[in-house]
């Protein structure tokens, strides 16, 4: 076996990632959209036509937040598009770079912070912009001109994804009188961590993530060591970082080379220091509080890192909650907290924020849905489910609703709707139907989140937020009236319940969110939880809620009276937001600059040049193949809303040919159109069994023409999700062909071939090596309609059927192959599976069987210094069969391919091995690699074949705040 081969190429996969990784396509939105734009200073804002004025305020938003991000960094010189999403149903967004610009997706979140969505989203991906914007200089902005605007991607990449979003985050905070750094929940992770295990994680564990455990993101860890770094240090500390790594990121770890001169510590002291830190005022805070530990209701967890959300009464001995886990997927279940059992009630589909309802025997909730073509459509709907029949339907289609709330009696149900004009509605509807019986506009168009019945069904409670704020809002189902209970605030409220003129809700006023009740006679304390208490519910004379622990939430249950009058400890100083005062006060008006919006025209903006390469480089190709950059130049363009793809290039080939490529993608329309040309190759010339005074004149030039058109259709139905990829493609080559029939060559061959691809796969658990059910179906017709007597047709089925195995995370995987091929003049090969360590073979009649067993083995999460991390161990068995007739063997010498051999009759192919991969990461690169080794037997005793399989999963380099 060869291991310098695949060494190298890991090696070269590593040098290119920081190239290969950065080019993002994000979607498209529907091509009947029409767009409008404002042209600021610093900012292009793009917008669809229907988010209004809103896209007015966006734009003074980020022209804002640019002015107030002065205090953190200096002014910068830049200009960038900013395209604004509206028809999506998530609160998101992200900046790139090749090609840059920044991605927004406004619409207000369920689980949001008390402060506007479009200044959250401002604060956060500007400060993006600038880290950006910041290593545009030196040595970096040198090589910019010889690279374009990949290399300050590929410089950032030297950033620790940590950094990049911890500085956002701290941004967002210190910049308003909120942000997630305010938000005592964006830390309890952590402290629940620190506090009850006594000690974090170790840096490699964090950084790159676990299966055996669960490990709190990047955007909550960086946070703290962002800001704890910068109250510590140095205001401007990580702006010296950019300009070192901006000016030498040669020296490959420049971070830590900077740190070490301004600190005198590494990323990962800082991380030690940081914590230590932390745990010192933690212990000190919980201590001061009195808070206590609550009984779980909940079943044991054994161990296992395992949350409840959510929970409601449905009986007298009966919750209902939303489960997750690691090796789950999320799930509703029924708790009996007498006897402690469990019963799985049903796996949802895209379920976020974890929130439902239950009224007479319905559960209600609402699911995330994506449009068929265009990613950047995505909807939200209501499901029911029935406890009596089991039955689950799907009661609205296409809309926008964010949470929905049946009533006591289940007779209505309330939903939140957000329109993609950005106007918050709250939407009655009927649960037999679907239809919705009445909508009420929110007063001042506040948005509303987590819609609940009052105990007798007579107002639905929101958490409401507006300009101010988060409060607390009733709407009277009665008199069709509204009334504010809380007036909003910078303080966060995360759940509310309404008894009679009691009004439990969860805020985060003491530093820790607790259970708050609201009477006429006062407020009073219901809960003193250590690390955070949320989803309130009642039943009789109990309150039920979660408590948060370092395994997860805990269902727990109080007594009502048992709450005790407001006052006593209350304490923000565990928030290191609070030792930074960089704000007097904030601003109420945006700036009074007046933006006057223009069309948008798609067709004058279908090319944007961004990157350019001394070498030439498929970018496609050098992510399985990074040794196939070539000496020559390549130049990319996309334009703006990601419809336009193109890229061209020069190459001087191994064989001494100088070739031209030239690739474009369109994908504005329903279908996507895809050309690609090559050209300047030496023609093949086949003369196999021609005469040898028979030699054609053949052109100098040869050229290839690739066409295809396809339509990537998604769907999600509940838990399960489906593609569905019918395409047709075309393949010219100006090759010479000898045609023994008839004597004479063939100039020019066209093959085509027409494929549906579809595929079911049920929604995967964290630790899922497969999933635990799907169905995949494959079917390919080629043909050569205009060169007959050369190639003939072929017709194949690849099918793959996956189910659980016996222990979970376990995994059944069957394939089926079917191909049937008529050969004319010339053999081609087959394109479904021989058994594995068969090879060239080919078969004009091949049926294909096989059987795999996955499992994982170990999850070490250990970390050989900063080289290796390694995340897990896992393993398989398989065993192949294939019978094939008309069996073509082949010999392969000096770089010809000839037929050694042929049988007629049926023959059969078996062979049965296994396999041990694991999965790990590279010099803290955050990109996981598969690799490992495959052996088979053709038969017992015999001499394996064995082959060392790597892949890589790259989704693409983007900063940006993304959904929990």
């Amino acid at each position: 076996m060869r291991y310098k081969a695949p060494l190298l190429n890991i090696i070269l996969l590593l040098f290119s990632l920081t190239v290969t990784a950065q080019y993002y396509d994000t979607g498209q939105d529907p091509a009947s959209l029409k767009w409008l734009q404002i042209n600021t200073k610093r900012f292009k804002v793009i917008y669809p036509e229907q988010y209004g004025k809103e896209g007015v305020e966006f734009a003074r938003s980020l022209d804002r937040a640019y002015s107030d991000l002065s205090l953190l960094f200096q002014e910068k010189e830049f200009r960038i598009p900013v395209v604004i999403h509206s028809f999506t149903v998530q609160s998101n967004g992200y900046v790139a770079w090749a090609p840059k610009r920044m991605e927004l997706y406004p619409t207000p979140e369920q689980n949001t912070i008390p402060v506007n969505t479009q200044r959250e989203l401002s604060l956060h991906e500007s400060t993006h912009v600038l880290q950006m914007v910041s290593l545009n200089k030196g040595f970096s902005k040198v090589m910019g001109y010889v690279f374009g605007q990949q290399f300050p991607g590929a410089v950032a990449s030297l950033l620790p994804s940590w950094y990049l979003e911890g500085h956002a985050v701290f941004a967002e905070s210190a910049l308003s009188r909120s942000g997630r750094g305010r938000a005592p929940d964006f830390q309890k992770e952590l402290k629940a961590m620190l506090l009850e295990k006594g000690k974090i994680y170790n840096y490699d564990k964090m950084v790159s993530g676990s299966f055996r455990d669960y490990t709190p993101d990047q955007y909550r860890y960086g946070f703290q060591m962002v800001t704890w770094s910068l109250a510590k240090y140095d205001l401007h500390l990580w702006n010296k970082v950019l300009g070192f790594t901006a000016d030498e990121p040669f020296t490959i770890n420049p971070v830590n080379i900077s740190l070490r001169s301004n600190t005198g510590l590494t990323k990962k002291r800082l991380f030690v220091q940081t914590f230590d830190s932390l745990k010192t005022i933690w212990e000190k805070d919980l201590a001061g509080s009195k808070a206590h530990k609550y009984i779980a209701v909940s079943p044991s967890k054994k161990g296992n890192y395992v949350g409840y959300h959510s929970p409601v009464f449905a009986g007298k001995d009966s919750i209902i909650a939303i489960k997750t886990s690691l090796k789950e997927p999320p799930s509703f279940v029924l708790i009996h907290p007498s006897s402690g059992s469990e019963k799985k009630l049903h796996v949802p589909g895209l379920l976020y924020p974890y929130f439902l309802s239950y009224g007479k025997g319905k559960i209600v909730w609402v699911e995330n849905q994506l449009d068929p073509r265009w990613e950047n459509r995505t909807y939200s709907v209501i499901r029911i489910k029935y406890l009596d029949s089991g039955r689950t339907l799907q009661l609205t289609h296409g809309s926008r609703y964010m949470s929905a709330s049946v009533s006591p009696d289940g007779n209505v149900i309330a939903a939140s709707e957000n329109s993609a004009a950005n106007v918050n509605t709250l939407a009655f509807i009927d649960p037999s139907s679907g239809n919705v019986l009445q909508k009420y506009q929110s007063p001042g168009n506040a948005s509303l989140q987590y819609p609940r019945w009052s105990d007798d069904g007579s107002k639905i409670i929101f958490i409401y937020l507006d300009d101010a704020g988060e409060g607390i809002m009733a709407f009277d189902y009665t008199n069709k009236s509204w009334q504010v209970m809380l007036e909003a605030e910078k303080t966060d409220l995360q759940s509310a319940f309404l008894r009679n003129d009691s009004l439990f809700f969860v805020t985060s006023a003491s530093g820790t969110e607790n259970i708050m009740l609201h009477t006429p006679s006062g407020l009073f304390h219901v809960t003193n939880s250590r690390f955070g208490a949320t989803d309130v519910s009642l039943g009789g004379s109990q309150v039920l809620f979660c408590d948060y622990t370092s395994s997860g939430n805990d269902i727990c249950i109080t007594p009502i009276e048992d709450v005790t009058k407001a006052g006593g400890y209350v304490s923000q100083s565990s928030l290191i937001i609070n030792r930074f005062n960089l704000i007097e006060k904030e601003k109420k008006e945006l700036p009074g600059e007046s933006f006057t919006p223009e069309p948008y025209k798609k067709w004058q903006h279908l090319f944007s040049v961004h990157s350019w390469m001394p070498v030439y480089a498929d970018i496609e190709a050098i992510q399985s193949d990074p040794a196939s950059i070539r000496p020559g130049f390549t130049i990319m363009s996309q334009n703006t809303l990601s419809t336009l793809i193109a890229s061209a290039g020069y190459e001087y080939s191994t064989a001494g040919e100088n070739l031209l490529h030239a690739k474009i993608i369109w994908k504005g329309w329903y279908p996507v159109i895809e050309s690609k040309i090559d050209y300047g190759y030496r023609p093949v010339v086949n003369s196999a069994g021609a005469p040898e005074n028979l030699v054609p004149t053949a052109p100098d030039r040869g050229y290839r023409i690739i066409n295809a058109i396809y339509i990537p259709f998604r769907f999600t139905t509940g838990r399960f999700s489906q593609l569905f990829y019918p395409s047709f493609s075309t393949d010219f080559r100006n090759n010479y062909e000898y045609l023994r029939n008839t004597g004479d060559y063939d100039h020019g061959q066209i093959k085509m071939a027409e494929r549906i691809y579809f595929s079911n796969y049920y929604r995967q658990a964290s630790r899922d090596i497969y999933p635990q059910w799907a169905q995949v179906f494959d079917l390919t017709y080629t043909f050569a309609p205009f060169d007959k007597l050369i190639y003939g047709t072929g017709i194949s089925l690849k099918t793959s059927f996956y189910f659980p195995g016996f222990f979970p995370n376990n995994s059944v995987r069957i394939r089926f192959e079917r191909e049937k091929q008529k050969f004319s003049e010339y053999l081609t090969m087959n394109s479904i599976s021989f058994p594995r360590s068969y090879k060239n073979i080919i078969s004009g009649n091949l049926s294909f069987y096989s059987v795999g067993y996955n499992l994982p083995l170990l999850y070490p999460d250990f970390n050989l210094s900063s080289f290796l991390y390694l995340k897990r161990i896992r393993g398989g068995f398989f065993y192949d069969y294939a019978r094939g007739d008309h069996n073509y063997y082949l010999t392969v010498a000096e770089g010809q391919t000839t037929i050694d051999h042929e049988s007629d009759g049926p023959e059969s192919f078996r062979s049965f091995g296994a396999s041990l991969m694991s999965d790990f990461y590279l010099f803290r690169i955050p990109y996981m690699i598969s690799g490992g080794l495959e052996a088979a037997w053709k038969d017992i005793g015999s001499i394996p074949s064995v082959e060392f399989r790597i892949n890589m999963n790259i989704y693409g380099f983007n900063i940006g705040k993304t959904a929990p």
